[in-house]
């Protein structure tokens, strides 16, 4: 087989490894804003000029040979390097190009959101596009350059960065508690309701400092989405357990009132951002890490 680096046309490269990641000729083009026959033109030239067939079409789906398996392994690597070569070339000019982020939504509402303008003042090149899903997500398939996740991470290939921790707090409004009663121990808490999540279930499960059982609350509402959540309690529909930064703003205002400080028995969540690229390769990343490590007093 003829190596890639002797092609001289690198779109063509880079026109096949995004066919494979977005799953066919037709999203790709979407994506790109080429039509699919500007596509399908790459992917022939490319199979001339390597004498092999790298994709089986039918009029719904792709298939990727084996062939085509080893030329995308290959072009992936010389793309990352051209990017590289193009990021020490311009290394005296400030960080651009786009940069996608995926994050899960609380994080993004009261996290990023708040402090991205300052984010883009500092580097107004780089075009930021954000995804929020909650689950770990495939970095290629998602075409996402970081995620931020949340908890322990499951054994991966990807690189990653840890960035900080986030405590857990069980709030009310003090309206709510007006209404019912203001708990004086942990095991007042099962006169009242409970806003739940539905998944993950270990953040429902209440343990306590000096307490060998969880302390069990009558659910109000189980919800599936943590921002419901967070406005079911704050509309006095019951008591939660919230990380710190979701609810921060809401005690400091007095909108809500943490219940039994320093008494919660939950290890601080981890929150991290995981990555393929090296970030010495990728100068826009790299600094995009480097603020959300200041952002969480890194």
């Amino acid at each position: 087989m003829q190596k890639l680096h002797e092609l001289l046309r690198m779109g063509d490269l880079a026109a096949f490894v995004g066919i494979v990641d977005d799953g066919g000729f037709a999203e790709s083009a979407r994506r790109r804003g080429v039509s699919a026959s500007t596509l399908s033109r790459s992917v022939t030239r490319l199979e001339e000029q390597l004498k092999v067939t790298l994709l089986r079409r039918t009029t719904r789906s792709i298939e990727i040979t084996p062939e085509g398996a080893a030329v995308l392994a290959e072009a992936r690597e010389i793309l990352d390097r051209s990017e590289t070569l193009q990021e020490i070339a311009t290394s005296s000019r400030a960080p651009a190009g786009p940069l996608r982020v995926n994050a899960p939504v609380p994080y993004v509402l009261h996290v990023l959101a708040p402090r991205l303008a300052e984010f883009h003042a500092q580097y107004p090149g780089i075009q930021l596009s954000i995804d929020m899903t909650d689950t770990l997500v495939d970095l290629i398939g998602s075409h996402s350059d970081v995620a931020i996740r949340l908890g322990n991470l499951p054994d991966s290939d990807m690189l990653h960065r840890p960035l900080g921790r986030t405590a857990w707090k069980l709030v009310a409004t003090p309206e709510y508690l007006d209404r019912n009663s203001w708990p004086k121990t942990p095991a007042d808490l099962a006169q009242l309701e409970q806003v739940r999540f539905a998944a993950p279930d270990h953040i429902n499960t209440l343990r306590f400092a000096g307490l060998s059982t969880p302390v069990t609350v009558p659910p109000a509402v189980t919800a599936g989405n943590g921002e419901a959540v967070r406005q079911m309690v704050l509309g006095g529909l019951g008591i939660a357990r919230f990380s710190d930064f979701m609810i921060a703003d809401d005690i400091q205002a007095g909108h809500l009132v943490e219940l039994f400080p320093g008494r919660l028995d939950a290890d601080p969540l981890d929150i991290s951002a995981l990555y393929l690229t090296r970030v010495s390769g990728l100068r826009r990343l790299s600094v995009f890490l480097d603020w959300l490590g200041t952002i969480h007093g890194g």
